[in-house]
């Protein structure tokens, strides 16, 4: 075999050899310095990225309540004390619905003693009223002359006010203001028409032929000679004028001629002010005084109708009393004895014996044997335990997040293992008064939540615990909470890679009590650290690579909303 050259040999074998050898030495030198940056991150705890289904939930504590209850109140009237009483927390069967339990017996004492006098007040009234009836039928003859009577005054005054107006307007304001009739009808109309405005009718060719439109034509009249003598003055005094600025007149005829031409103004503005006078005064004045001498006899009318009656109403006020005094006494003993039978309170229908309202920590009257109630007062709740609910406070920063109609998980401080499933009920429009009052920074929303079925272990004041399931996302990459964390206000992951760890900038989203939904900076399979590395901080305020990414401000990520992960707040 031929020997192969040397020069050949290098060219052929040196060049492969030197790149490989630099390779290892490269790779030697990698693995060395991830071993020594790995050391440190080797024993921090770590989390991989995943995608699934994830819920959004608001999570709040409360009590349990009744939906419904029964309030059984004090009927009895001032105050009165509790003589005997069912022990709190006892609880109403069927049978003793049906048994007619007492529940509480109030002191009937007083009331007792006073139905005794009552009844004796009760049957001398009856004796009156059969005195006072026997009174009534002597009077009901003696009023027809006096009606009569006061009728023809009623077509007296509408007679006045046709002579005035005219029979044409007249009948036309009564149209218009009264009821058309005969003059019984007329006369038992309401009489309050109030002011009528007549100006509007002082017209030749509205009013009727009346004494109204006689004047106004006179005055009209006058009006219309003056304006013709004003006139006439003018044409005399200007003519005068230019006989005076030519010297044919003397300025004594000039002044005469003025004053003449005055006078005639000064008697066309009275003959003006005349006729406004009357228009605006003298016809509205007469017009509505004969309109209310036609009411007044209407009233009259109903006067002497009420004053025949009271005649025969002196027998009637009598006997009308009588009956009311009766009645009065009738009802007092009737009252009485419901106010008797009020002082026992039976059992209206099964349930669990709360005292009071159920509100425990507003209560401020005690109640119990030999307490004293007052009336309207609640001695009793009777709470429909078949169907209930819990009260939560919902915190304002989530309450934008919680509506009507979602679902919820409901656990009972009581009952650990049981979970119960609830709908969101209502949200209170306004924040929560008591809260607002014990603290004024503080702004939560009372919300109801229906607890599904029926269960007989539960009771109202229980403690408990509710998730409302806000929203679901689905195919959502999620990491945990407490993973992200805010570097110079923005939210940031550490990403363990195999060269170390990576200061990774992300976008959130919604977010629960364990996970937040990440919308940007990260995928699944990431092995993320849930702490930040130590001096990770330090070395990145000086480099500040997470901006590279993002070409543009708005591709920058955002802040997490609501409460920031980490701060050391419950995000729900």
């Amino acid at each position: 075999m031929s020997k192969i050259p040397s020069h050949i040999t290098s060219r052929k074998f040196g060049g492969p050899l030197l790149l490989g050898v630099l390779l290892v030495f490269i790779l030697i030198i990698s693995v060395g310095y991830v071993r020594g940056r790995g050391s440190d991150t080797q024993r921090a705890a770590t989390f991989t990225v995943f995608q699934d289904t994830m819920e959004v939930t608001v999570l709040e504590g409360g009590n349990v309540e009744a939906r419904n209850s029964l309030q059984i109140n004090s009927e009895v009237q001032g105050q009165t004390r509790i003589l005997s009483l069912v022990e709190e927390g006892y609880m109403i069967t069927p049978e003793d619905v049906e048994n007619e339990l007492v529940l509480v017996e109030l002191d009937s004492k007083d009331l007792v003693d006073r139905q005794l006098s009552q009844e004796l007040d009760y049957q001398n009234s009856l004796a009156a009223l059969t005195e006072a009836t026997e009174q009534y039928e002597i009077q009901l003859n003696q009023n027809e002359s006096d009606i009569t009577a006061a009728e023809l005054q009623v077509h007296f005054a509408r007679m006045d006010l046709e002579r005035f107006l005219g029979e044409s307007l007249a009948k036309e304001l009564l149209e218009k203001y009264r009821p058309v009739g005969s003059v019984e009808e007329t006369a038992t109309a309401s009489s309050s028409s109030g002011v009528i405005d007549f100006s509007q009718y002082a017209h030749p060719d509205r009013l009727g032929d009346g004494e109204a439109r006689q004047k106004l034509r006179r005055l009209e009249d006058e009006l219309a000679l003056s304006e013709e003598e004003v006139g006439l003055a003018e044409t005399t005094l200007e003519g005068t004028r230019r006989l005076f600025e030519r010297e044919f007149v003397t300025q004594t005829q000039l002044d005469n001629d003025q004053m003449a031409h005055n006078r005639r103004v000064i008697a066309y503005e009275s003959a003006q002010t005349s006729l406004d006078l009357f228009i605006k005064y003298e016809f509205p004045k007469e017009a509505q005084q004969l309109f209310s001498d036609y009411e007044e006899a209407l009233r009259r009318l109903e006067r002497v109708k009420k004053l025949a009656h009271s005649q025969l109403a002196q027998a009637e006020a009598k006997r009308n009393s009588a009956e009311a005094r009766h009645t009065l006494q009738k009802r007092n003993r009737d009252d009485l004895l419901d106010q008797i039978e009020k002082c026992v309170i039976r059992a209206p229908r099964p349930g669990l014996v709360i005292y009071g309202t159920g509100e425990q920590r507003m209560r401020a009257e005690t109640i119990e044997e030999g307490a004293t109630v007052r009336e309207r007062q609640t001695i009793i709740t009777i709470p429909d335990t078949t169907a209930m609910s819990v009260r939560v406070q919902v915190h304002e920063s989530f309450v934008k997040q919680v509506e009507a109609g979602q679902s919820a998980r409901i656990r009972v401080d009581a009952y650990p293992e049981e979970q119960l499933t609830g709908t969101v009920h209502r949200i209170s429009v306004l924040p929560d008064a008591q809260n607002r009052w014990l603290n004024p920074d503080l702004r939560v929303y009372s919300t109801l939540i229906h607890i599904d079925g029926e269960h007989d272990w539960l009771k109202p004041g229980m403690s408990a615990e509710v998730e409302i399931v806000a929203d679901v996302i689905s195919d959502a990459i999620q990491a945990p909470v407490h993973a992200v964390h805010i570097d110079n206000g923005v939210p940031v992951c550490y990403v363990q890679t195999h060269f170390g760890v990576e200061r990774r900038p992300v976008r959130t989203g919604p977010f629960n009590v364990s996970f937040v939904q990440i919308l940007e900076g990260l995928a699944p399979g990431d092995r993320i650290l849930l702490r930040p590395p130590e001096g990770r901080r330090r070395e990145e305020d000086a480099e500040e690579e997470w901006l590279e990414p993002f070409e543009t401000d708005d591709d920058r990520p955002q802040e997490m909303e609501g409460p920031m992960p980490g701060n050391g707040r419950r995000p729900a």
